[in-house]
């Protein structure tokens, strides 16, 4: 890179700065309003009151890891990606086979409330090659994989990281699984808050699923930069 290019690039990205602080933006303002919003809906429920704070959400996830039921059970991820989380999970489970479910083909809809369409997180339809051997794949659209999983267990889930994003699929695996979700369970989700409709996807999918379980509730384990993660426990 020459360096008149070095410095145009650098004017560009100054400029791009000052807009951000400068200019008022309807995205940033709304992004600020969710956030605020779901600030104020940690700080009015005492299920919220114990859980630790972290600034992203990788470290939610291991905090989350490392508060997982001794019983033996399923841990799962739901929407894989690149495999990064999933590798971690692996990772602090070395002993137990990890299972991934995703379709590799992004996003089956628009995610309302973000940028991201139908298609979005696309990686070619093929699971990423992972550091690790205690993973076990499930390739496909949620509704044709999860049920088929479910119909060849029994065993509860011991820890289910949800980063399906959306309503639809996120409901998808509780109406699947729902009665393998019991007390001592936990579950990661991984943007519960802080963004435009956050009230509208894992959120409402989770509140949906406790309404129908009157039995279960929970107490928050982490927050992290938009993900939460809690413990469940007979109500």
């Amino acid at each position: 890179m020459t360096e008149s290019s070095t410095d145009e690039l650098l004017r560009q990205l100054v400029k791009q700065v000052r807009t951000t602080r400068e200019v008022p933006s309807t995205a940033l303002g709304l992004r600020q309003a969710a956030v605020q919003d779901s600030v104020d809906h940690i700080r009015a429920d005492r299920r919220f009151a114990d859980a630790q704070v972290h600034q992203h959400n990788p470290a939610a996830l291991l905090r989350a890891a490392s508060v997982a039921p001794d019983f033996a059970g399923l841990i799962a991820e739901f929407g894989v990606h690149k495999g990064a989380s999933l590798t971690l999970l692996a990772d602090h489970f070395p002993d137990q086979l990890v299972h991934g479910f995703d379709s590799f083909e992004g996003l089956p809809e628009a995610w309302t409330g973000s940028r991201e369409g139908a298609g979005a997180f696309d990686v070619g339809g093929e699971p990423p090659q992972l550091p690790v051997t205690n993973v076990e794949f499930h390739v496909g659209w949620f509704e044709d994989t999860v049920p088929a999983f479910a119909a060849t267990t029994t065993e509860p889930l011991r820890l289910a990281h949800l980063d399906a994003d959306l309503y639809s699929s996120t409901t998808t695996v509780f109406e699947a699984l729902g009665d393998r979700f019991i007390p001592g369970t936990v579950v990661i989700f991984d943007e519960y808050f802080g963004y435009h409709g956050w009230r509208q996807h894992e959120h409402r999918a989770f509140s949906e699923f406790l309404a129908a379980r009157p039995d279960l509730d929970f107490d928050a384990v982490a927050i992290g930069h938009m993900n939460l993660a809690v413990r469940l426990r007979a109500r």
